[in-house]
């Protein structure tokens, strides 16, 4: 055996050597108070639901955290009496760690005086582990781990393999599967402790932080990071406090406190053992998801399928994408109105063609911008903190405009016959977005038009849902006219406004009415970019392209997407919350929610609910508010059903039991429990989502043939939206007749996507707006599309029926 000197940063604690060139151990730093101990399994108001998107409440069921499992005592199966007075085992050659060790309980200091930085000193650790809780996350691969670690009570390890770029904390939960179970349920109440620190061997600077995550110097690194703080919405840090690198790794914990107090463990061997015995998964089923769409009141756990993949565009991407959106531009101001349509005449002379401008940067060289008048409208509009919401319908400064560049733009990418080029879009400087309308205008004079999209074969569920958002008039002004580039953000979580000026040139050339058929080539393309589930050629769900959809525009209009995230509430604050007014909570909930998301797009569709929680022992409650962007009703599995019979279903009382107990935060254990779902803010345009599609544990999704009943005009909303005028708690409040809290609550119907077929992987979409200019109703089946009135239509046909699938409703002001 050789006698050589060890290095000096061993992975683990060094065995034991008789030469006498060796160097002396160095002494431990003395501690005179135990280390932390595990912090109890505590109700938070974060959790009291499992996660779900946005724009599909209620939250199917309440979670509870995962007690540490019984097996993980074969790690820990050294006995506690070898620890000393003060918390460390007198052998350093330790040879487990302490993790799942409840040791005494004693009194823990105020989490308000920890800082909120993203670094620590390892020192300052050393100081917190005696009076926090402290959540250690070693990020090397598991043999280095196991070979050595920091000795703390609560210490998981992830393997840079395992962290991937904007990933959220919910999916890399569901990547922990394959990791020990205890280290699964550390992770899991990551929102309990008082401070989240990680560490690899030797990273000394959070460099990697800087800017966007593509070409970061540590991309793991900055994968935990933004997966703990951006992409962890339903269970946020304590006190919104970011997590901390531990400056210089373990290397500098070494140094600290000397290499013999590392822990070693032997969870690889572990891991191996609990994997044999696991049951092997089903080949395509991804890993924690259920079969397709359940019901709201199901007791499944149902993840949310991300509507994007956090992946932001290189800069080439980014160039490449913005010039093609640029050349696909759509010039509303050549828009005519249908009667004043008129041939071309026979040899009409065409307009020259001159050189054409190969890049975006030759023609930025080509066309400079106007610098001096635009220095006030160069940075991307950030509505200050306290100030009102913006008026979206207001029209923006209008920017200097430039000479025509010399070639014609082509036409929009894809159109199945010869539309004829128009003069280009006047360009304007990318921050100063400017209306090119006032109300007056010939934009408000158009009519819908009644161009189709082509099917490329499975996307049809794509078509159905962009020509009811095109329906959604007020939506598709805003893109016409220009407005929406006022609100572009170059938000990195976001497409830093390719999304936004897509969906334009896609509106812009549906309603230049001049062809009959466009092929969304660029805009399909995209999505797939952003999620790669939409460039598959296979047939998808209408709801979820929808959710995708207003999510990635919403995204990139974010108007507060930098400010910092707010503090989750306390339990005292909840409890102070649950004895106020619902509409005052309401209120201020709602301003949190917007504290950090707002946007047009939320001006239109984003509601707000409320999911009460009741023990049915003590009789207390716990509510949780948040947003939504539709509505999903179950509807009857037989017979015959309406709206109304479906939103009382969706508002009424439901009992909590068996899997699905609730423990309740004043009993401080496990009761019976009931959940109700109230509606505490109505939406502009309420999108209402009939769930067709149910699935069990066992079966996959069958479809419910069940037709609805539903108005076209005149859907009454009051009774199922909890109102301070309806509760006779106004205390003064004006009234706003189209405030989103104010009585009457009516709607008009303006857009039906139905599914035809049997099941969702085989069925047909297709949609039917109304035409409310030509006072009629117009069916788009792909490329094919027919006028009609709803009176004229025999019974089976009528669009109430069993095909029913997403019905578009508008908020109609009082009279």
């Amino acid at each position: 055996m050789s006698q050589g000197v060890p290095p000096r940063r061993p992975l683990g604690p060094r065995s034991m050597g008789s030469s006498h060139s060796v160097p002396t151990i160095p002494p431990k730093v003395p501690l005179n108070t135990s280390l932390p101990r595990a912090p109890d399994p505590t109700y938070s108001p974060i959790w009291t639901v499992p996660s779900q998107g946005p724009s599909n409440p209620p939250r199917t069921s309440v979670e509870s955290s995962r007690p540490v499992n019984p097996r993980y005592s074969q790690i820990t199966s050294s006995s506690r009496s070898s620890l000393s007075h003060d918390g460390f085992d007198d052998n350093p050659y330790r040879s487990q760690t302490p993790n799942g060790v409840h040791q005494a309980k004693e009194v823990k200091s105020s989490s308000a005086d920890l800082p909120h930085s993203t670094t620590i000193e390892p020192q300052k650790l050393l100081e917190y582990m005696r009076k926090y809780n402290i959540l250690l996350i070693d990020v090397r691969f598991r043999d280095q781990y196991d070979s050595g670690h920091i000795y703390a009570s609560s210490i998981l390890c992830i393997e840079p393999v395992a962290l991937k770029e904007n990933v959220s904390a919910e999916e890399l939960e569901e990547r922990l599967v394959v990791s020990p179970e205890h280290e699964q349920s550390l992770f899991e109440r990551r929102n309990e402790y008082d401070m989240v620190v990680y560490y690899d061997q030797g990273t000394a600077s959070v460099s990697y932080l800087a800017g966007s995550p593509v070409g970061t110097t540590a991309p793991h690194l900055r994968a935990l990071y933004d997966t703990l703080y951006e992409f962890n919405a339903y269970k946020p840090l304590k006190d919104g406090r970011p997590p901390a690198l531990l400056l210089g790794g373990l290397d500098a914990w070494i140094d600290l406190v000397g290499q013999q107090s590392l822990a070693t463990s032997s969870t690889a061997a572990v891991m191996g053992s609990l994997q044999a015995k696991r049951p092997v998964r089903r080949p395509g089923r991804p890993l924690g998801r259920v079969p397709t769409i359940v019901s709201a009141n199901s007791s499944l756990e149902v993840r949310k399928r991300r509507l994007r993949e956090y992946k932001p565009l290189n800069p080439q991407e980014l160039t490449e994408w913005m010039e093609k959106s640029k050349t696909e531009e759509i010039d509303p101001g050549t828009y005519v109105e249908e009667e004043a349509l008129t041939e071309e005449p026979e040899g009409a002379e065409e307009p020259p063609v001159s050189p054409f401008v190969h890049t975006y940067e030759d023609f930025l060289r080509r066309f400079p911008e106007p610098h001096a008048i635009q220095q006030s409208m160069v940075t991307p509009h950030v509505r200050p903190a306290g100030t009102p919401a913006p008026n979206y319908a207001a029209p923006v400064p209008v920017a200097p405009s430039r000479p025509p560049p010399a070639v014609p733009r082509p036409s929009y990418s894809g159109v199945s016959d010869g539309r004829q080029i128009q003069p280009t879009l006047e360009r304007q400087n990318s921050a100063t977005k400017t209306a090119l309308y006032t109300p007056s205008s010939m934009l408000n004079r158009l009519k819908l038009p009644r161009t189709g999209l082509t099917n490329f074969g499975v996307t049809c569920y794509m078509n159905s849902t962009l020509q009811c958002l095109n329906a959604t008039v007020v939506l598709s002004k805003f893109f016409i006219d220009n407005r929406f580039r006022y609100y572009v953000q170059k938000n990195w979580k976001g497409s830093q406004g390719v999304m936004p000026g897509l969906f334009a040139n896609l509106i812009r050339s549906l309603w230049k009415n001049d062809v009959e058929v466009i092929m969304p080539t660029s805009f399909r393309n995209f999505c797939g970019r952003l999620n790669q589930e939409w460039a598959i050629d296979r047939q998808q769900d209408a709801k979820e392209f929808f959710d995708f959809v207003v999510d990635c525009l919403h995204e990139d209009l974010n108007i507060n997407w930098q400010r910092t995230p707010l503090r989750p509430l306390t339990f005292e604050e909840e409890m102070q919350r649950e004895r106020m007014p619902v509409p005052k909570v309401s209120k201020i909930e709602w301003d949190r929610y917007c504290h950090r998301e707002e946007s047009f797009i939320s001006s239109l569709f984003a509601g707000q609910h409320a999911s009460r929680l009741r023990c049915t022992t003590c009789k207390r409650t716990s509510t949780t508010y948040e947003a939504f962007y539709s509505i999903s009703v179950e509807i009857p599995p037989s017979g015959t059903g309406d709206i109304y019979q479906c939103l009382r279903s969706y508002c009424q009382e439901e009992m909590l039991s068996g899997d699905e107990v609730w423990k309740c935060p004043y009993c401080k254990c496990e009761r019976v429990a009931t959940k109700q779902i109230i509606i505490t803010r109505a939406p502009q345009i309420l999108v209402v989502h009939f769930k067709r599609f149910s699935a069990s544990k066992t079966q996959t999704a069958r479809k419910i043939h069940t037709p609805i009943d539903f108005p076209l005009h005149g859907l009454r909303m009051d009774d199922f939206v909890f109102s301070a005028y309806n509760q006779g708690q106004t205390n003064g409040l004006p009234h706003d007749p189209i405030a989103a809290t104010v009585p009457p609550f009516t709607y008009d119907a303006y857009g039906v996507l139905r599914h035809i077929g049997s099941s969702m992987g085989s069925g047909h979409y297709i949609s039917l707006v109304r035409d409310a200019q030509r006072q009629c109703w117009r069916r788009f089946d792909d490329e094919r599309v027919t006028d009609f009135n709803p009176r004229d239509l025999r019974s089976k046909d009528r669009l109430q029926n069993e095909q029913a699938y997403i019905v578009f409703y508008e908020r109609v002001p009082a009279k």
